[in-house]
């Protein structure tokens, strides 16, 4: 056999395994559509019957609601011939009604018009009723505060001679103790003495200065306060200090001084009671009364 034979031979060959490879791919091919197909038959089936199912509910849901739209227009026009009969009876009674209220508006202006004297007359009454309680009450309290006047006029009478009597005592005192003083050889009008007398006006001020003794005591101590608010020599005043959060706000007395040296605005006084829980400071306040 010749080349060329051989070349031919073996196409043949190439090519009948290229048609049988063809031909199995084809089967295959028609195998998969023959099944494709039957389970398509099949899904259209099962919708047809899911379909005819449906209409078969739709159906059976259309005629039971147009029964019951058919029922509620029955109702409803029960329900409004019922209304029509409920108006018209309204209607009726309002009528009557209106009737009625004409009869009673007759009646109560026929009785208006003949108790209108009789109301007038008892509320003329009533009011000089009111008039004479309240002229009754009046003069029983002008009556009740004339009492009450003599008996204050004739408790300060009273009170008047008491004062009288004792204003008279206290000047014949008086005279007897100024001759006495000037027995002695004092000057009453002394404002030393003055001072002594009669005790300090409400007055209250500020230590301004201080000066200590051998024990780094106080013994002297400088007042913002002076002859111009009514002290003297003599005068004694109290010393305190404002208080803290500590002993809570409240004031802590610290002693007692009496006055040896007065200005117009300043005076000096010496500590006659320091007390035993702080020293007087520069700062601190005084006043005629605790």
């Amino acid at each position: 056999m010749s080349f060329v034979g051989k070349v031919l031979v073996v196409v043949q060959v190439v090519l009948s395994v290229c048609f049988m490879g063809f031909a199995g791919a084809v089967f295959t091919a028609q195998t998969n559509w023959r099944n494709e197909s039957l389970k398509l038959k099949d899904n259209v089936a099962s919708m047809q019957k899911s379909m005819n199912e449906l209409e078969s509910e739709y159906s059976n849901y259309k005629t039971e609601m147009t029964q019951k739209m058919n029922d509620a227009l029955s109702q409803a026009q029960t329900a409004k011939a019922a209304n029509d009969a409920l108006k018209a009876q309204n209607k009726s009674y309002q009528n009557q009604l209106e009737t009625v209220r004409a009869e009673r508006d007759t009646s109560v202006a026929q009785a208006e018009t003949t108790g209108e004297e009789a109301n007038f007359r008892r509320q003329e009454s009533d009011r000089q009723r009111v008039v004479n309680k309240t002229l009754h009450d009046t003069i029983n309290d002008l009556r009740a505060n004339i009492k009450s006047l003599e008996d204050t006029i004739f408790t300060k009478s009273i009170q008047e001679k008491t004062l009288t009597a004792k204003h008279n005592k206290v000047l014949e005192e008086l005279n007897y103790l100024n001759k006495i003083v000037s027995n002695l050889g004092i000057d009453p009008n002394d404002p030393a003495i003055a001072g002594m007398q009669t005790p300090p006006p409400a007055v209250e001020g500020v230590i301004i200065n201080t000066k200590k003794d051998k024990r780094n005591g106080t013994r002297f101590v400088e007042v913002s306060l002076g002859s111009d608010d009514g002290l003297s020599k003599g005068h004694q005043l109290y010393v305190y200090r404002f208080g803290n959060k500590e002993n809570g706000n409240r004031p802590k007395y610290l002693g007692k001084i009496e006055l040896v040296y007065v200005d117009p605005d300043t005076a000096v006084g010496t500590v006659i009671d320091a007390a035993k829980n702080g020293v007087i400071e520069k700062g601190d306040h005084v006043n005629s009364k605790l």
